[in-house]
């Protein structure tokens, strides 16, 4: 089965944080100061990212974060601030997303790992999750053209 396919299970970790940090398989590459490095695999939301890097090198604390995430024809871009976080690598708080990013990030992460992804959209349609899935759909009627 792929991977991408099935649906992810979140911890309570995941699930308490207002938005989770999520492991994404995707290619990514991290700019600053003309230095640039590039890997697989992150953890990120919409808030942030966390990237598997140990080593310290000529890298700023302003830095942009490029991540071509699945099944999409443009890559994610955010500017932001890194920190390293000893031996589980840098973070990346984000400070400037543009909202088609930010919507591009978000339809992936909800792909990924369901509605959990977003705890705030999870717990304002929890009251439907027990409807059947044909009272969701928009219920407006089609109007025939006179």
């Amino acid at each position: 089965m792929d991977r991408r396919k099935r649906r992810r299970e979140l911890s309570l970790t995941h699930t308490r944080r207002r938005f989770p940090r999520l492991f994404l398989d995707v290619d990514w590459f991290v700019e600053s100061n003309g230095c640039s490095t590039l890997g697989r695999g992150l953890e990120i939301s919409p808030r942030g990212a966390l990237l598997p890097l140990t080593c310290i090198g000529q890298f700023s604390s302003a830095v942009t974060l490029h991540v071509a995430l699945p099944a999409r024809p443009r890559m994610f871009k955010a500017r932001g601030i890194a920190m390293t976080r000893r031996e589980r690598g840098w973070a990346i708080e984000f400070r400037d997303v543009e909202v088609e990013d930010l919507r591009l990030l978000a339809e992936t992460l909800i792909e990924e790992y369901g509605l959990a992804a977003v705890p705030s959209l999870e717990r304002k349609y929890a009251r439907f999750l027990n409807l059947e899935p044909r009272l969701l759909r928009d219920s407006t009627p089609e109007v025939a053209p006179r």
